[in-house]
């Protein structure tokens, strides 16, 4: 986690990036995007939106879309989590 932190560290300098975290949470995956603050607190990861902002949290079953919620924060447990990925771009079909 430590390495981590520090890679995440270097990349929120840039006031410009976005980040977007997947997750397993029981049979769904979950994604959120649209954070500009990313860090860890013990095994927890805490994602935030600019001030004023909100991320966007999908949730899918089945591969299938099955939900979609507005969040002002989010904290996932760090063992759950697939990937962090920097600027993700939205893309609906």
């Amino acid at each position: 986690m430590e390495g981590l932190g520090s890679v995440l560290d270097e990349l929120q300098r840039d006031q410009d990036k976005k980040f977007g975290i997947e997750f397993e949470c029981g049979d769904c995956c979950k994604k959120v995007i649209n954070g500009s603050k990313l860090f860890f607190i013990k095994n927890f990861a805490v994602l935030l939106p600019d001030r004023g902002d909100s991320l966007l949290l999908k949730v899918f079953s089945g591969s299938k879309l099955v939900e979609q919620q507005i969040l002002r924060a989010i904290i996932i447990p760090a063992g759950r989590i697939c990937a962090v990925e920097i600027n993700p771009v939205q893309i609906d079909s």
